[in-house]
């Protein structure tokens, strides 16, 4: 059985290590058949694979993910590959250097590796760090960097983070600083020595210095070059075992909750109608462009077959008053008023109507699609607009797909129409210069008229098919996640743990106030084991029948007859009575009037029990 995550997985390592070996000209020189750099990236992947944990390839469902996923690897080793490549680079950069003060400069050669202009010590200098590389197996280093890489970027996952961008800019600085070390001495001496051909020159003129300074210079850059090659030995051995510190320093700063999630969708819900609500009032609805485009184009299309003959017969009196006029004699300021007031009157005339209907059409397309609404939402001013890496998120999704695929198939239809009409109507068109002057109107109309029914109709089912691409797209970026919709409930309605909490902490305050009140109650009526309710009644006051003042079943019962006996409440057995006051009767509300004569009965008894008391 074919596993095709693994193959999936081999795929995706052999795209980041092709691409890091790519970016790296020190390991193939120019000439190296491209099979041979494909088939050792191959047998790498194959090798490093059986370390890699590749389970985040099982995410891909479908072709965009699968591309974001190849685009993340190629990204992943060009940066890598790219830090790699400055340590050679930089020691090129202070072969340069020195060429230029040692005087070498003016000696180019074609560098093999990059097929671009290198200077002598340049490139000597660049063929020295590359013999250093392998001498201090810098090779084992990167194989172990690149295996490492995996674990730490997984398989799909991105490394372009704001974060990860600085500390790459930051490793340019330090690898420029090593350049500038390599450079310095060498610099400084033929600086020196101008410096003291100059005093030369100056004290004794007749020495040709011109002459013998160029040699010189030559010579002293040649010599301190040799003498300085144990130090930059040093400064690329030591930059080639930092490699490791540099990449570590790299994956440090991707961030534990990455900003971009290109890939990342964990939102499965439909969204709720707040969030549909607050997207509305924000601007954002489902809106194609193509539609607009087309509703402007029959706009224009029915103005052009509606309005030509008005269009042909404004532009014959024009041309007829200016033919009609006479010789000037006295162009003065106002004959130039009145000419430019017809011109102005007659371009507004033909032109006017068309762009009405242009508007027209536009504001009823936009409307069509989102209804009449106002809102000032996109045009505030904010700070999360000019962020790159929200742009970059923008640049790969979904949405920039399906609108990039959709220009193109736009393009390419409206040419093959063009191209088709053209070809059929090429004699036609070629004939035009032969018709009669009074129906060269027409035919140009026909002409006109027909590419536009052509190009309308086009666009129509293409906008239609847009609206409905961009409808779908639209309802899946409002969907939510389930902690969304969790939040967007606790914000409308509270967070129901809370709302429990306070609901309990009432339930207990409730009781206690209960339980308070047992012990000022007239009697407690029980049933006698389940239920216990507890009346009180003043005779002569205020109250105009005996109220509940607490009750309870169960445990509440109990607890009810307990406090009953701490504090000496009579206590009476009626079990229908009791029944009928704990289902009708809740607490601090008067008795009805139904029960007036069983309670009467019970506080009768009460207050026999007082009496002989």
């Amino acid at each position: 059985m074919i596993e095709t995550a693994y193959f999936l997985a081999l795929f995706f390592i052999f795209l980041r290590l092709t691409s890091y070996f790519v970016i790296v000209n020190a390991f193939f020189q120019t000439g190296t058949p491209h099979i041979l750099k494909g088939v050792l990236s191959l047998i790498i992947s194959i090798a490093v694979i059986a370390g890699v944990d590749y389970s985040t390839v099982n995410e891909i469902n479908n072709v965009y993910y699968l591309i974001i996923y190849g685009l993340n690897e190629v990204m992943t080793g060009l940066v890598l590959g790219f830090i790699t490549n400055m340590i050679f680079e930089v020691v090129k950069f202070a072969g340069s250097w020195m060429d230029i003060h040692a005087g070498f400069s003016m000696v180019s050669v074609l560098d093999p590796t990059s097929h671009t202009q290198s200077t002598l010590i340049g490139n000597f200098a660049y063929m020295i760090a590359t013999v250093i590389f392998f001498i201090v197996d810098g090779h084992h280093i990167v194989i172990k960097l690149l295996i490492e890489s995996f674990r730490i970027v997984p398989i799909g996952e991105t490394l372009v983070y704001q974060e990860t961008m600085m500390a790459v800019i930051s490793t340019i600085t330090d690898y420029f600083v090593l350049g500038v070390k390599i450079a310095i001495p060498i610099v400084l001496i033929i600086v020196i020595t101008d410096l003291c051909l100059g005093l030369i020159s100056r004290t004794v003129p007749t020495i040709p210095i011109m002459i013998f300074g160029l040699p010189i210079k030559n010579l002293l850059g040649l010599i301190t070059f040799v003498i300085l090659l144990p130090l930059i030995f040093k400064i690329v051995s030591n930059a080639v075992y930092n490699l490791a510190d540099v990449f570590e320093h790299i994956f440090r700063a991707i961030p534990a909750i990455p900003l971009v999630l290109i890939f990342a969708d964990e939102k499965t819900e439909e969204a709720t109608p707040k969030k549909k609500s607050d997207s509305k009032k924000k601007g954002q609805v489902a809106r194609s462009k193509d539609v607009s485009v087309a509703i402007t184009m029959a706009a224009c299309t029915l103005a052009v077959s509606m309005l030509w003959g008005s269009l042909v017969n404004t532009f014959k009196g024009v041309l007829t008053y200016f033919l009609a006029l006479p010789s000037l004699k006295d162009f003065n300021e106002l004959t130039a008023t009145n000419f430019i007031a017809f011109s102005l009157l007659k371009v507004a005339t033909v032109f006017l109507p068309f762009a009405l209907a242009i508007m027209i059409s536009g504001v009823a397309a936009s409307i069509i699609q989102t209804g009449f609404m106002i809102t000032g939402e996109p045009l505030k001013p904010s700070l999360g607009k000019l962020n790159p890496l929200k742009g970059l998120k923008n640049m790969f999704s979904k949405r920039s797909l399906v609108g990039l695929i959709k220009n193109v198939v736009v393009v390419t239809i409206i040419s093959i129409l063009a191209y088709k009409y053209v070809k059929n109507n090429y004699v036609d068109i070629i004939n035009i210069s032969n018709l009669y002057l009074p129906s060269l109107g027409s035919e140009i109309k026909n002409l006109v008229v027909g590419i536009f029914m052509q190009i309308t109709l086009a666009l129509v089912i293409i906008g239609a098919t847009d609206y409905f691409v961009q409808f779908r797209l639209h309802n899946k970026e409002l969907k939510m996640t389930k902690q969304e919709i969790k939040d967007e409930y606790k914000q409308a309605e509270g967070d129901p743990q809370l709302k429990a909490k306070i609901k309990q902490k009432q339930r207990e305050m409730g009781m206690r106030r209960m339980m308070q009140s047992v012990s000022d109650a007239t009697v407690v009526i029980t049933n006698p084991t389940h239920l216990a309710i507890a009346l009180k009644y003043e005779e002569g006051g205020n109250m105009e029948a005996p109220k509940v003042v607490a009750k309870g079943a169960d445990n509440v019962a109990l607890r009810l007859k307990t406090i009953a006996k701490d504090n000496d409440v009579p206590i009476v057995e009626n079990k229908p009575l009791a029944r009928l006051m704990y289902d009708r009767v809740e607490i601090d509300q008067d008795i009805p009037q139904d029960l007036y004569q069983g309670v009467a009965e019970v506080l009768a008894i009460v207050l026999k029990l007082k009496k002989n008391s």
